[in-house]
């Protein structure tokens, strides 16, 4: 596989996941700028890294998930291999 198409198979991974995750932070930033109109910076420096966290679980998730289905897919057809060999 080249680099240009690993490159673009993890961009069309990542980049989406992200833009939702970013998307999410701002939904958070204008409602806290909302409710809370006097609101300083840690307080959406925190919204911001809750976000983050958020985000890496879900893509440490996904990838965990990912793993999994690749490794079951090869078990079975390990299985099909060994039970039918000249198939």
């Amino acid at each position: 596989m080249s680099a240009y198409r690993y490159l673009g198979l993890l961009m069309g991974y990542l980049l989406p996941r992200t833009i939702l995750i970013v998307i999410a932070w701002a939904l958070s930033c204008a409602l806290i700028r909302r409710v809370w109109p006097s609101a300083e910076m840690p307080i959406f420096t925190l919204a911001g890294a809750t976000w983050f966290a958020a985000g890496a679980a879900y893509f440490g998730y996904l990838h965990k998930l990912r793993r999994d289905i690749e490794q079951l897919e090869r078990a079975r057809f390990y299985i099909r291999v060994r039970r039918f060999p000249l198939d």
